[in-house]
This record gives structure tokens, sequence and C-alpha cells, in this order.
């Protein structure tokens, strides 16, 4: 496979598991990254969070565990696990920033 990496091929695993919670740091694990699309499994610790910024392609976020507090436009959003949301390219967001959490983050350009 050229286009994905750190993926299960001969066998299945959960993608939460793919990726564990570090105290005090976000965890990420690019799973595909070319200059069209990038796909990202992160673990979120406790009160860990990234600070507003905007992506220059639509990306969608899906929580795998936990829940996710997702800042957009002045308006907190709260996804739990299996709940999914996209944010329009160029849009401030902020994701983070409460109980630890484990996302797939998927940004097409």
């Amino acid at each position: 496979m050229q286009q994905f990496k750190h993926l299960p091929i001969n066998h299945t695993e959960q993608l939460s598991g793919m990726v564990t919670f570090q105290p005090n740091r976000v965890v990420s694990m690019a799973l595909s990254r070319n200059e069209h699309c990038q796909m990202t499994l992160l673990a979120f610790a406790d009160k860990e969070g990234v600070s507003e910024e905007s992506y220059p392609g639509d990306t969608f976020y899906y929580v795998l565990e936990g829940e996710m507090p997702l800042r957009v436009n002045g308006a907190c959003h709260l996804l739990g696990a299996g709940d999914c949301m996209a944010v329009p390219a160029g849009t401030l967001h902020a994701v983070g920033g409460g109980p630890a959490f484990k996302l797939l983050q998927i940004t097409v350009q």
C-alpha cells in the first residue's frame, strides 16, 4: 500500500486501540498524507487541546472514544463516541480542552 501507513493489512484492529493516551500530550499517528488528503488518529490527554486554527481543506472529525469539545465560530459542540462533524476549509475552530478522547481527523483539499 502506497497511500496508507500504520493500518493493519492481514488482520482487523480497532482504530481507537492504535493510539494511546500519554499524560499532558496530544498523540498523533498519520494514516495517510499527500497534497490532497491527510488522515490522522489523535489521542488527547485530559485538558489537552488545539487552540483556534483553520485548515486549507475541509476537515472531518469522527470521535472514537470519549467526548470531544469542538468550538466553531463561537459555538461549542460536544461530540461523543460515534459522532462526527465537518468544518469547512478556512473556518477557525478549536478542539479539546476537556476529558481525554480519541478521534480520526480527515482533511481534504
